[in-house]
């Protein structure tokens, strides 16, 4: 039995069967009936469309663990999918440019359908909605240590450049006109959608053909959602995976001299090799007016997608809080936090979002 993953939340392992055949067994560590979400919005996506019949791994087992160290646990047994993840070709030292840019063009357009053929629930007053989404998000960490100082903070200093806190930015952008009109536009939200569109739940069976793919890992959270937040947690993979192989570094000379300065100063930089920050930035090139992602959209599904991904970069800041700080060097100069990290990246991308 191989461990491919373990949180507070779930375990994820590769096993084998008594005709050593390999399967996933995934385990809910706290509440049971997250699993069961889980296996329920993974029964009703399949059952939804050809799509998603195709490219999720059907389900062999589920249940309680009756017995031993995880029992009264829920779990599931799932196909097993090999391959390589979306995420570790892009850190494929073998992959082209080329290759990159046509394999995520490629999974952008097929995400593209499947989201504007969402299922919709009508539901009132859409952006109300997801603003509540965003706001409950933000409360959740806005007064927690770290993060209460940052939001106190008038000005903030990001690699020279002054910006305000979240909550100016947020407030800002809901105050905009082009927001407020599609609260009076069709609907658009849905109770049915995979949610979780992440590079790391991409899976290429076979080496060289990027057309068929597999999608794991369903995002049960979401009693409902604006279908583009799909596709917002594929942009989200450069961020995500930078943060979660710690390929990333903050430095701050506040720390040096905190009883002497007033301001609050980062700077934040990538530790990634050329290549693979060249394929990554490809998918998140959010100050590249030109990027091939924006040209598919119309101006409303831009917005849309936007307020998704503000929602998943909120929500991250949340699900990576952590109050230790990790100092890469003696000097306390450079260090590592994901909460933190995260909350800079989430100014840059609010900053933009409201002027464009």
């Amino acid at each position: 039995m191989k461990i491919l993953k373990n949180s507070e939340k779930f375990s994820v392992f590769r096993a084998k069967d008594k005709k050593k055949k390999f399967f996933i067994l995934k385990i809910a560590n706290k509440k049971p009936e997250k699993i069961f979400r889980e296996i329920n919005l993974i029964k009703k996506l399949c059952t939804s469309s050809v799509f998603f019949k195709k490219t999720m791994p059907e389900i062999l087992d589920y249940g309680y663990f009756k017995k031993g160290l995880f029992k009264s646990k829920g779990f599931y047994k799932q196909k097993y999918i090999a391959g390589l993840t979306f995420s570790q070709l892009m850190k494929n030292k073998n992959i082209s440019k080329k290759e990159s840019k046509v394999l995520t063009e490629s999974l952008f357009k097929k995400f593209i359908d499947v989201v504007r053929n969402s299922q919709i629930k009508k539901k009132n007053k859409p952006i109300s909605i997801i603003k509540k989404l965003i706001f409950k998000e933000y409360k959740n960490f806005s007064s927690k240590y770290l993060f209460s100082n940052l939001e106190k903070s008038k000005n903030i200093y990001i690699n020279g450049k002054k910006y305000k806190n979240i909550n100016f930015y947020l407030k800002k952008i809901f105050d905009k006109k082009k927001i407020k009109k599609l609260d009076n536009k069709n609907y658009f939200l849905s109770k049915l959608g995979h949610w979780n569109f992440h590079g790391g739940n991409i899976i290429f069976p076979q080496k060289k053909n990027y057309q068929k793919f597999y999608l794991i890992d369903p995002d049960a959270t979401w009693s409902f959602n604006d279908p583009f937040f799909s596709l917002a947690r594929f942009i989200y993979t450069y961020p995500h995976d930078t943060m979660e192989y710690n390929k990333y570094f903050i430095s701050s000379d506040d720390l040096k001299n905190i009883q002497k300065k007033n301001k609050l100063n980062f700077n934040i930089g990538n530790l990634w090799e050329k290549n693979t920050l060249k394929n990554y930035k490809f998918i998140f090139s959010q100050f590249d007016k030109n990027n091939f992602l924006l040209k598919e959209l119309n101006k409303e599904e831009l917005i849309r997608l936007n307020l998704s991904l503000i929602l998943c970069f909120i929500r991250g800041i949340n699900s990576n809080f952590e109050i230790k700080i990790n100092f890469l060097n003696n000097e306390n100069l450079k260090f590592q936090n994901k909460g933190i990290y995260l909350y800079l990246l989430t100014i840059l991308k609010l900053e933009y979002f409201s002027k464009n």
